[in-house]
Formats: C-alpha cells, sequence, structure tokens
C-alpha cells in the first residue's frame, strides 16, 4: 500500500537542505551537537571529580536560580525584539533596525544589572527560604557561589539578546557555536585545578566561559553596525518608536516567563526536600535529556522564530499555518526514536557517560529511574516550542500568561503528588505531564489565532 503524504511536507523533504530553513537548522544542530558534545565532556569531568555530592548539589541549585532569571529576561525583551526588529526592517530598512537593536540590549543589560544587584542582597534569605532540606553550611555555601556566579548572570544574559540578534539575521553559525565556550571554559579550569578542585572552580569557569561567550557575539555584532559617527548619535539621543512596542510587549512575557520558566527552579527546589544527592541526580537526568532537545528543539526554534516573525510581518497566515505543521511533523517524529532509545537504554547510557570516579553503579541507578520518566517530555517540549514561536510572533501575549501561569500551579501540584511515592523520579514524570498538556493548548490556541487573522484580513 502506497504512503501519500501532505504536500506541504513532501514539498520541504525533496527541497532538502536546499531550503533555507533547512539548511540554517542542519546549521545550528550541528553545531548545537558539537557544543553538547563539548558540554558532555564537561559533564563527565564533573561527575568523576564530584559524583553526587552535597557541594554539587548547592551549585547546581543556585545555578538552576541563575540560569532562570536569564531565561525570564530572555522570553521578555528579546523575544518581543526579534518581531519588532523583523518588521521594522521590512518597512523601514537596516539602519532603523539596528538602531533598534543597540537601543533595546541597552535596556536589557540595565535589566540584568538590577536584577544582579537584587540577588546579591537577597541572597541568603531566598537559599534559606527555598533549601529547607541544606544544613546551615550547605546553605551558607549556597550563598556564597550565588554571588561570585552573578557576573554570568549579566554575560549570559546578554549573550542571549545578541544571539537573538544574529539569528533573526539568519546567522545561524556563530549563535549556534559561541555556546560551546563556556563548558569548554570550564573543562580548562577544572584540568588546570588539580588539588585545589573545589564547587569555586566551576564558579571560575562558568564566569570566564560566559564571557568569552559574549565578546565573539558582540564583535559580531558590531562589525554589521554603521561606523558613522552620525548614526551613533541619532542612536543615542532619539529614542527609536518601535522600542517602545518592545518594551510594551516584553512586559506580558516577564510576567509568563517568570511562572513558566520557574518550573525548573521549583523542580530543584523541592527536590532539595528530598534525601542528599536528588538535586545532582534530576540535573544529570536533565542533561541527557538536553542533547536531544539541543538537536531538535533548540535548533528548531532558533530556526523557525525568524520564519515564523516574516510570515506574520507579510500577513502571510496560509504560509503561517503551513510552515507550523510541518515543522512540528517532522521534528517530532525525528525525535520519537530518540525518545524511546532514552526510555530503553537509560542505565547503560548513565553507565557510559558519567560511572566513573566518584560516580558508582548506585548513582547510575537513581539518575536511569529519573531518566526513564523524563524522556517521554521531548516531544510534547518540541511541540510546544515550536508553537510557542509561532504564539511569540503573533504576539499572544494573554494566552501566553494564562498557559505560563498554569502551567506553574499544576508543575508544584503534581510534583507535590508523585514525588512522595516516587522521589526525583516523579518530580520528572510531572514534568513530562506538563509539557504534553501545554503542547497542545498551545497548538490549539494559534491555530484559532492564525484563522482569526487570516478571516479579518480577507
Amino acid at each position: 500500500m502506497r504512503l501519500a503524504l501532505p504536500a506541504p511536507l513532501r514539498s520541504l523533504l525533496f527541497r532538502g537542505a536546499g531550503s533555507a530553513m533547512v539548511s540554517g537548522f542542519l546549521v545550528v544542530a550541528v553545531f548545537t551537537m558539537v557544543g553538547k558534545i563539548v558540554s558532555f565532556a564537561k559533564d563527565a569531568l564533573v561527575a568523576d571529580k564530584f559524583g553526587t555530592a552535597s557541594e554539587l548539589d548547592a551549585f547546581v541549585l543556585v545555578f538552576g536560580y541563575l540560569t532562570f532569571v536569564c531565561s525570564v529576561l530572555g522570553c521578555g525583551i528579546p523575544e518581543a525584539f526579534v518581531p519588532a526588529y523583523a518588521e521594522l526592517r521590512e518597512r523601514r530598512g537596516l539602519r532603523r533596525a539596528y538602531r533598534l537593536g543597540v537601543q533595546a540590549n541597552a535596556c536589557h543589560f540595565a535589566a540584568l544589572l538590577t536584577c544582579g544587584v537584587v540577588l546579591a542582597l537577597a541572597a541568603p534569605w531566598m537559599i534559606a527560604w527555598t533549601t529547607k532540606g541544606f544544613d546551615p553550611a550547605k546553605q551558607a555555601l549556597a550563598v556564597g557561589l550565588l554571588r561570585g556566579l552573578l557576573p554570568f548572570l549579566v554575560f549570559f544574559g546578554l549573550s542571549m539578546h545578541l544571539g537573538s540578534w544574529l539569528r533573526v539575521g539568519k546567522t545561524f553559525l556563530l549563535a549556534a557555536s559561541a555556546p560551546m565556550l563556556v563548558p569548554l571554559t570550564i573543562v580548562i579550569f577544572l584540568l588546570l585545578s588539580g588539588d585545589q578542585l573545589s564547587a569555586w572552580t566551576l564558579v571560575y569557569g562558568t564566569v570566564c566561559g560566559s564571557f568569552a561567550h559574549l565578546s565573539v557575539v558582540a564583535f559580531a555584532i558590531a562589525r554589521r553596525l554603521p561606523r558613522r559617527l552620525s548614526w551613533w548619535r541619532c542612536t543615542l539621543r532619539r529614542w527609536e518608536p518601535g522600542l517602545r512596542t518592545v518594551l510594551r510587549n516584553a512586559t506580558p512575557f516577564l510576567i509568563g516567563g517568570v511562572a513558566f520558566g520557574s518550573a525548573a527552579v521549583v523542580d530543584q527546589a523541592m527536590a532539595a526536600w528530598l534525601p542528599a544527592g536528588s538535586v545532582a541526580v534530576l540535573g544529570y537526568s536533565d542533561k541527557v535529556c538536553a542533547v536531544v532537545l539541543a538537536v531538535t528543539a533548540g535548533p528548531a526554534s532558533d530556526v523557525l522564530f525568524p520564519h515564523f516573525a516574516e510570515l506574520v510581518a507579510q500577513r502571510d497566515w496560509s504560509g503561517l499555518r503551513r510552515r507550523l505543521f510541518t515543522s512540528a511533523g517532522i521534528i517530532v517524529t525525528a525525535s520519537l526514536p530518540m525518545t524511546l532509545a532514552l526510555f530503553f537504554m537509560a542505565p547503560w547510557i548513565i553507565s557510559l557517560l558519567f560511572e566513573r570516579g566518584a560516580f558508582g553503579p548506585q548513582d547510575t541507578q537513581r539518575v536511569a529511574e529519573v531518566l526513564r520518566c523524563a524522556a517521554f517530555q521531548i516531544p510534547f517540549y518540541i511541540l510546544g516550542i515550536v508553537a510557542a514561536r509561532v504564539a511569540v510572533s503573533l504576539q499572544a501575549s494573554r494566552f501566553m500568561l494564562t498557559t505560563a501561569f498554569s502551567a506553574l500551579f499544576l508543575n508544584a501540584s503534581l510534583n507535590w503528588l508523585l514525588m512522595r511515592q516516587m522521589g526525583a523520579a516523579g518530580i520528572a514524570l510531572s514534568t513530562t505531564i506538563v509539557h504534553c498538556i501545554c503542547a497542545f493548548a498551545t497548538c490549539a490556541t494559534c491555530l484559532i489565532v492564525i484563522r482569526r487573522r487570516e478571516a479579518a484580513s480577507a
């Protein structure tokens, strides 16, 4: 029996790497995979040196807090910046779009700096409130590590913004390859530390690596900008009207990012209530899932977002719907074999990647149990992230807020119910259920909004 593929899917497969979208996806996927190989070398070295030690628990927890803040701010100004930049470039030209980029980046820097100062002051209270299972010495270590990592907050946050600027300009190669400087620098610090190894070694490597990442992407952006003094005077003196749109649209995404992005922080904080090492166990499982997401959801999000924004700016509603269906179908189908492989081969994969030095067979078993529950979040996460990019391009801020707060409440509730019986594996299963519900809700809402826009245009 002959299988008939839908026309959009057949057309995309026939074009293959000749399509700009598919070519961009392949570039991002390849270099993201290389970056993940470097990151896994770092994780294997950390597992060898620390295992699931209490000291690593503290670092993973505070690092998760700071990446959460970066992701929240990254879901605000950078997310609102991309559609506004694409529309301004389409209607007013590159110089006006560049001016918007510089001013939006300055606002993002101010927001990151303000958050850093607030976190430095609130660190003791925040750590004491969220780490009920830590002893006082471990809490004091966590406070020190959090303050030591604050430069990473600024460097990495700015790198996210500049990376989105590169991607909206279809410069995917550098945006995908530069992040590997962070794990590479951490590996160098771990190898050079010798007998002086501690959690502070990870802090110094993370801060220096994020600074190197920022330097590379900032240099790439600076080379594109006009060098005339008159343009810079105009940029610094006259605010681009589109900046108001960016800041206005960023507010709902910031609030939504707090709710939706805090799921990982809630998971880690609740894992801190479980037996020692549970935060690290959950972290190792997340790193393995992140490899699959890095070559599917990550490239799909980076490459498709500029295309979605352009289709919205051009009012091509049928093309937007067709691209959503085609992209989601291909990426989710490609992720299913990897998901099943993670489920059935979890103990072998964890043993191969981490079981050496301080990381023993018992640690392998604990992480494998969590990984089996976490693996099934992958298809739903990919579907949700692709649909979310369409929602952001459509500026469906009200829906994003509703979904984010609903997901936060559901995630915390399911964590509480499942972790009491299953431990850290229950937290992973809760995440899978939440991603499943959010993915289908986001897809349905995007299709409804597109249909309404299409009817209004007609």
